[in-house]
């Protein structure tokens, strides 16, 4: 199975740390968001995914969202405000 390769940038952190994930390109966006936030020890549901630009991660496979920018910004509105 084809592996798609996604870079998690959490850019509310001050020293923008990076998660990268290889996962099957079938895997739902959700489940690596949720893996990704795991790995910064942080709740994935009070966080929020971007594409660069702004527009929000509709969602689907990691495919689909890879197709569109295999770097995905992650905002924590705690920190943000």
């Amino acid at each position: 199975m084809a592996q798609v390769t996604l870079r998690f940038i959490f850019i509310s952190d001050a020293d923008k740390p990076v998660v990268a994930l290889r996962v099957p390109e079938d895997m739902l966006f959700q489940e690596a968001f949720v893996t990704a936030a795991k790995k910064q020890g942080k709740d994935a549901s009070i966080l929020t995914a971007t594409l660069p630009g702004g527009s929000p991660v509709a969602g689907g496979t990691v495919k689909e969202v890879a197709d569109r920018s295999a770097n995905i910004h992650v905002i924590d509105p705690s920190i943000v405000g």
